[in-house]
């Protein structure tokens, strides 16, 4: 089995994205010129694949911070945010030149592996991690269904009697039950 180092997938797509960038930079393809269609699908391929090296990565890096279930959650969904408001701003800049855009996309791809190097010196050296702080959530969790404190089912607002609990739980579980096969339904 192949054991690769955390960082290097991330430095890998980081590397292959700086190498496009600055490739982007110097040279601009010609409209409607068929001759250039395979360098640009070269360089669609490896734009994906530095970016599947970077997800990747990230995917990685975060899951070995945050070993808590509900950490991830929260932590992934922050990411996620973070990327489509990213995505909103670059169609919010549509009108900036090519070169500026490129300009920003390189200058954020050293933040980013600058403070990644810096994180992972952190780590290295032991430093205690400062968790984020989770929201408690508005509403009363049962796994990952959500209900909300008006709801109707048993139990749910917590004042119910042990024996309605006990029959509200025997009840949902007839219910949840597949239908058995034809030879064994009785009447």
């Amino acid at each position: 089995m192949l054991r690769l180092r955390r960082h290097v997938p991330l430095l890998a797509g980081a590397f292959i994205h700086a190498i496009l960038l600055v490739t982007l930079f110097c040279w601009a393809p010609e409209p409607r010129y068929l001759a250039q269609a395979p360098l640009l699908y070269s360089i669609a391929a490896l734009w994906g694949t530095g970016s599947s090296l970077n997800k990747t990565g990230i995917s990685i890096l975060l899951g070995m911070l945050y070993k808590k279930k509900e950490r991830q959650d929260f932590i992934f969904t922050i990411y996620h945010w973070w990327q489509a408001l990213a995505i909103f701003t670059v169609y919010l800049w549509s009108g900036l030149p090519m070169k500026a855009k490129l300009s920003i996309m390189l200058l954020t791809l050293v933040v980013a592996v600058g403070t990644y190097l810096w994180m992972e010196r952190k780590v290295a050296q032991h430093v205690e991690v400062r968790l984020p702080r989770i929201p408690r959530p508005r509403h009363k969790m049962h796994g990952y269904r959500y209900l909300e404190d008006s709801s109707d089912e048993t139990g749910s607002d917590g004042d119910g009697d042990k024996e309605d609990d006990d029959k509200g739980s025997a009840e949902a579980a007839s219910r949840n039950e597949l239908p058995k096969e034809d030879g064994e339904q009785l009447g």
